[in-house]
């Protein structure tokens, strides 16, 4: 059954009374309203969270299981390298399009289509037979990840501002975190499917999801992706304050764009960290690889929602700021604390929690900002919700297709698949030269206009 669409509340004015006041009919009448709207609204959020913790499951696959790739497939360090960057170039880069596409026609499509797309092309790797297979279903699943995420960011901020009473922000936070909770199922699903069963049974996971991506379409073909009069909001904004909010977006998409150089890093350095622990049995490196990443996904979730919670809307710049120099701080120690623990546990299971805790704690630089951002840029450019969720994720994304390239530098050279013989200061250094691109982004986050940021703390 097609579910009713979204009665707008923005168009509902209660009638003045003497003096201004609201009879009691009037309040009676704006309460059932509110009623009305914000039910339909809640369960449209609600799915689309569930969908979003689905299509954040398949992404992390590829880094996930690299290891086992390059054994299976004999892959070379060039080869390597183009399978990493496949994910962000081909997820991220096209997100604007998708975005304008979503807005110029005002459809919901990419988020259901994304979702089928993804989850199909994404849980066939496994078949590939050689390198230029598994390169095309990579890239039409990323494609598909791509495609959901504009208008999932969009539709959360606007269901959620309406649905919940601590607004978008808060309903950004809860987005983030479900997909947060999907990308720490990721690793852990896939590599134990692939120990226990095979690479090839990963196909399991594609008919549930496709059943998950039809319920969406029917959930939200009718939901609002942005203000009902974003025209109007868009028309009476003064040149001089229209700049202003381009350019703080602007800088928000700088500082994304660090964040998520780092948050690809370290699932590469992963790799190279835990095949450096475990040289001579690939599955078991990659199991260890996934643990860290499922750890720094759960830590990104947690923060996210922490941070949701806790940053009132408008007094976003200190946070982004301090919580760059934090997560600077523990990337900096993950090879540290790394190695320590496991010299002092002799190699015994408990010896890779600290790093798990140092790997979760990491997320306060590169996590916990990201759904305050998208938040924060939605209410800058309240016309544009698409556009600017596309920058705050799909362009920083894009770009992190550096982070392979960028840890090959930091690494003095060295090709990544020859990377776990360095000695352990050197994989360190690495670590340490990837919070330097987060205090860089707590630099950027400082020349915030935090007047303009309060200005606009009200706006849903």
């Amino acid at each position: 059954m097609t579910p009713p669409p979204l009665p707008v509340p923005a168009t509902i004015e209660p009638p003045p009374q003497q003096g201004g006041a609201v009879g009691p009919a009037s309040v009676a009448a704006i309460a059932a309203t509110e009623t009305l709207w914000r039910k339909p609204a809640l369960r449209r959020f609600w799915a689309l969270n569930a969908s979003h913790v689905v299509i954040d499951v398949f992404p992390i696959f590829v880094t996930s299981l690299m290891l086992v790739l390059e054994d299976r497939l004999a892959l070379t360090a060039a080869q390597i390298g183009v399978l990493y960057m496949l994910t962000p170039i081909f997820s991220g880069a096209l997100q604007p399009f998708f975005a304008w596409f979503t807005d110029k026609y005002d459809t919901r499509i990419c988020a259901p289509l994304g979702l089928i797309l993804g989850a199909t092309c994404l849980s066939a790797i496994g078949l590939a037979q050689n390198f230029w297979q598994v390169v095309v279903l990579i890239t039409l699943g990323v494609i598909g990840t791509g495609m959901y995420h504009p208008i999932g960011a969009a539709l959360a901020g606007q269901l959620g501002g309406r649905a919940l009473r601590r607004g978008r922000a808060w309903a950004m936070a809860l987005f983030f975190a479900a997909g947060m909770l999907g990308q720490s199922v990721g690793p852990i699903l896939c590599t134990r499917i692939n120990a226990a069963f095979g690479l090839e049974h990963l196909l399991w996971l594609a008919p549930p999801s496709i059943g998950v991506g039809v319920w969406l379409f029917f959930m939200v073909r009718r939901a609002p992706h942005r203000h009902d009069n974003h025209r109007e909001m868009h028309a009476a904004l003064p040149k001089d304050e229209a700049r202003a909010r381009w350019r703080a977006v602007i800088l928000l998409t700088l500082q994304n764009c660090l964040r998520f150089i780092v948050n690809i890093a370290m699932l590469v350095m992963f790799n190279v960290w835990a095949a450096s622990v475990i040289l001579d049995n690939p599955n078991r490196a990659a199991s260890l690889s996934g643990n860290l990443a499922a750890a720094m996904t759960v830590g990104m979730g947690v923060t996210g929602l922490f941070v949701g919670r806790m940053v009132r809307p408008g007094r976003e710049k200190g946070p982004l700021v301090w919580l760059s120099v934090w997560g600077a701080l523990f990337v900096a120690l993950t090879s540290v604390v790394g190695y320590a623990g496991v010299r002092l546990a002799g190699g015994a299971w408990w010896g890779y929690w600290p790093v798990y805790v140092v790997t979760a704690l990491t997320a306060l630089g590169y996590g916990a900002t990201i759904p305050m951002s998208i938040s924060l840029a939605q209410r800058l450019i309240p016309g544009r919700t698409g556009m600017v969720s596309s920058l705050m994720m799909g362009l920083g994304w894009s770009v992190s297709a550096l982070a392979p390239l960028l840890a090959t530098v930091f690494l003095g050279g060295v090709a990544l698949k020859q990377a776990p013989t360095l000695p352990e200061w050197r994989i360190g250094v690495a670590f340490g030269c990837f919070a330097a691109l987060l205090l860089a982004a707590g630099a950027l986050a400082m020349c915030m206009p935090g007047d303009l940021l309060r200005k606009i703390a009200d706006e849903r």
